[in-house]
């Protein structure tokens, strides 16, 4: 069977990581994976067994079950117009769940979220079999869009992420954290809970690993270096650094997010705060500084929970998937009006969004000669 994904790139994210050790592994039993994407070039930041291609190759080629995850136009389009027998959206994250579900002009503004959130719209209107990673997503799919989808939770590389022996000191309470400064990553709030305590956690030390360039096999060692692992998104499809940091034994506290729900129970495997609350994290974090029980309790807990990640399962399932969606692929309702829909929406992607970015660039002018 031959099994094809498109990527926008295979750079150092979440998401490509789940791709690729999907590739990897179905490539080992035996299917025939490309993976396309822009340059074609293979990644080097994790073995990729997959043969890789640039993004164009795709409509030159034929596929038995082609799976896209990123709604950006380029890939969207790719994947409608390149010749398969199944297509899959495998959803990885919903962007603006509120436009989702209803109608505004800033579907068409250039901001990239936005634009992501317009095309998955359109990939939910019946040209795709519909996976999601994440129970959350499937239940909000069906609760508030009324689609059917099938769920395929991923994995734990376990050669990678694992308790380790570091070297520590007594004397230090090292808390870890992501640093990455996107905002909806919640890093500021982050810090702000982390500012609050300063004073009340002797030899507090902060540290992150965002954009530090580590390598995949040190990252374990990062991990465990840390007497706690702090997250606070404010949204996921499924928070990959609060499952490698549980994998490796590190105690966490993290926002009660859908893409936690898997795996993060509060007061179980983790200590979970509200979005965009700095108070209740500091609280969290001060008494996981202050309780070294509930810590090492909590670590047990989510070590044996993460345990059932295994992603040799997680292939068996879409092996499963695979083989159904090429013998009956089933996809959701698409009538007149989510033709129509689909119409009205291209014209006013092809008006709308360049008068965005006219007027972005007038008020950008305006600023200069003001200045």
């Amino acid at each position: 069977m031959k099994v094809s994904f498109i990527e926008p790139q295979l750079g150092v994210f979440g998401g490509i990581r789940r791709v690729l050790e999907y590739s990897n592994r179905l490539t080992e039993r035996g299917y025939d994976v490309t993976i396309y994407h822009s340059d074609g070039e293979k990644p080097t930041w994790m073995p990729c067994l997959a043969d890789t291609r640039p993004i164009a190759q795709a409509l030159e080629d034929e596929h038995d079950v082609l799976i896209f995850n990123d709604p950006l136009p380029g890939d969207y389009w790719t994947a409608r117009r390149a010749r398969a027998k199944a297509k899959v959206y495998f959803t990885l994250e919903l962007f603006h769940m509120n436009l989702l579900r209803g109608f505004s002009l800033l579907l068409f503004h250039p901001k990239a979220t936005y634009t992501r959130t317009l095309f998955l719209r359109k990939a939910f209107r019946g040209h795709f079999v519909l996976w999601v990673n994440a129970s959350w997503e499937k239940e909000w799919l069906k609760k508030h869009l009324g689609l059917e989808s099938d769920l395929l939770l991923g994995g734990v590389n376990f050669d990678l992420f694992h308790p380790v022996e570091v070297k520590r000191n007594p004397d230090e309470f090292r808390v870890l954290i992501s640093g990455d400064h996107r905002q909806r990553k919640g890093t500021s709030e982050v810090l702000a809970a982390l500012e609050q305590v300063r004073e009340k956690i002797p030899g507090l030390v902060i540290e992150s690993y965002h954009g530090k360039g580590y390598p995949q096999e040190k990252m374990a060692e990062v991990y465990c270096r840390a007497d706690l692992f702090v997250d606070g998104q404010w949204q996921a499809g499924w928070n990959n650094p609060v499952v490698e940091a549980m994998a490796c034994g590190t105690p966490v506290v993290c926002t009660d997010i859908g893409g936690v729900q898997d795996f993060a129970t509060h007061e179980k495997t983790a200590l979970l705060t509200p979005i965009k609350d700095a108070d209740a994290m500091a609280q969290a974090i001060l008494r996981m500084a202050h309780d070294s029980e509930l810590r090492e309790q909590l670590r047990s807990n989510a070590l044996e929970q993460i345990s059932t990640f295994q992603w040799n399962l997680a292939v068996d399932h879409m092996e499963a998937q695979l083989k159904k969606v090429l013998a009956n692929p089933v996809y959701p309702p698409r009538g007149i009006k989510e033709q129509a829909v689909d119409v009205i929406e291209d014209i006013l992607f092809g008006f709308v969004r360049p008068l965005y970015r006219g007027l972005r660039k007038l008020k950008r002018s305006r600023g200069k000669k003001n200045s």
